[in-house]
């Protein structure tokens, strides 16, 4: 027995298979790699994912411009046919008072007096007083009040009323600017005097013209900053007329200048209408054309275009004119142009409300009667047109164009177009 367990553990070494040992002894020795491969995989792998990242960041913001793309396109195409009454204040005014805006606040006089009140219909103030013909001038968030052929002028803002001038000659034309500076337009018989009331309502400056000099002045305006006036004179050429627009300016710059005169144009025409935009933007429109004119101190022609109807209405912000004429095409009753201060055209418009008033707001234009309303877009499109439950006094535009207020005779509504 013990020699056949003898014999099978011979066996058994006979049959087993040498281990070869690698060199210093280690039998799990692994395959050797060549040099910095493990590290070059590491690299590429941040490399994809940070570009993985990238790609997904990418495809994110495409999204979200295409996204803001798709609403932009959808809202800048979107008409509007109705419109719901979200809030409603009440409103009580005299029936021959009328209504102005003055910034986003309502102003309502007549020949007894002014009033402001909010959006809300909550009064700000109230002034009295008797004119048989007011003369009303605003800019911005003041306002002045002058009887034609009177001897007195209010002068007002958003806040309260800001003071009274007197003069010693009629009124014939008077301007107001943002600080309460008033220039009046004054008939002295042969003589035609121009006056400038500082914000204390003193007089600051004068000067008188005649009709060999300039001719006589129909229109005058005032830069937002009082430092520039803009008077348009009519004057007759050899038995016909003629018209001059004239800047002076009233600071330091102007000091050094006879009646403190720094430019003018003259035109074959007549010149019955002239702005200021901003304090150094101003236009002007004659029977035949319409000109901008640029510079704070002393302006010069910037731009002239012709036209080619008669011009029954001007309105204006800050950054353009809209110009109503007939519509000689025939597919409208009026044609609304609207121009940039360059004189590129960016809007000719038919339409057939029969207008009070015009407002420009950003891109927009908002036209409306006694109680129609219509709105466009500067790219032509018609964002509403509808009938309003009772006689528009007023339309303030609001932040959108899906949303205005709107002032009739006893209530003041705020609009949400549908």
């Amino acid at each position: 027995m013990m020699k056949n367990v003898a014999v099978q553990h011979r066996a058994l070494r006979i049959h087993a298979k040498p281990v070869r040992m690698c060199k210093g002894g280690n039998m799990f020795k692994k395959r050797e790699k060549p040099e910095g491969t493990w590290r070059e995989h590491y690299s590429d792998k941040i490399v994809k994912y940070r570009l993985h990242k990238l790609y997904q960041g990418a495809l994110a913001v495409v999204a979200v411009a295409a996204v803001a793309a798709a609403v932009w396109i959808t809202q800048k195409n979107r008409v509007y046919t109705e419109y719901v009454v979200s809030e409603e204040y009440e409103r009580k005014v005299s029936d021959n008072a009328k209504t102005i805006p003055l910034e986003d606040y309502i102003l309502t006089y007549s020949n007894d007096g002014a009033s402001c009140f909010d959006a809300k219909g909550k009064a700000i103030w109230n002034e009295t007083f008797e004119m048989q013909d007011p003369i009303v001038a605003r800019c911005n968030s003041a306002v002045a009040f002058g009887d034609y052929n009177g001897r007195k002028i209010y002068v007002m803002n958003t806040q309260g009323i800001m003071g009274e001038i007197a003069t010693n000659m009629p009124i014939r034309a008077l301007a107001v600017a943002e600080n309460g500076v008033v220039a009046a337009v004054l008939d002295d018989s042969d003589i035609t005097w121009i006056y400038l009331y500082n914000s204390k309502h003193e007089a600051a400056v004068r000067f008188k013209t005649t009709m060999s000099q300039f001719g006589y002045p129909i229109d005058i305006s005032l830069s937002p900053n009082s430092n520039l006036a803009m008077v348009s004179f009519l004057a007759e050429d050899e038995g016909s007329v003629k018209s001059s627009v004239a800047f002076y300016n009233f600071g330091e710059v102007g000091q050094n200048e006879v009646d403190n005169y720094m430019s003018g144009y003259d035109y074959p025409s007549v010149v019955p209408y002239v702005r200021f935009m901003t304090s150094e933007l101003a236009f002007a429109v004659a029977d035949d054309r319409l000109m901008f004119y640029e510079g704070g101190q002393k302006p010069v022609s910037k731009a002239e275009k012709l036209l080619d109807n008669e011009v029954r209405s001007v309105y204006n912000n800050d950054t353009y004119v809209a110009l109503v004429s007939y519509d000689t095409t025939g597919g409208s009753k009026y044609m609304i142009d609207i121009y940039d201060s360059t004189g590129k055209n960016c809007l000719s418009q038919g339409f057939d409300v029969e207008y009070r008033n015009v407002i420009l707001k950003g891109e927009y234009v908002y036209i409306y009667g006694e109680t129609e309303c219509c709105i466009f877009s500067f790219s032509g499109v018609e964002k509403f047109n509808g009938i309003m439950d009772e006689s528009i006094s007023l339309l303030i535009p609001g932040d959108s164009v899906s949303g205005f207020t709107l002032v009739g005779q006893d209530s003041i509504k705020e609009i949400e177009l549908k």
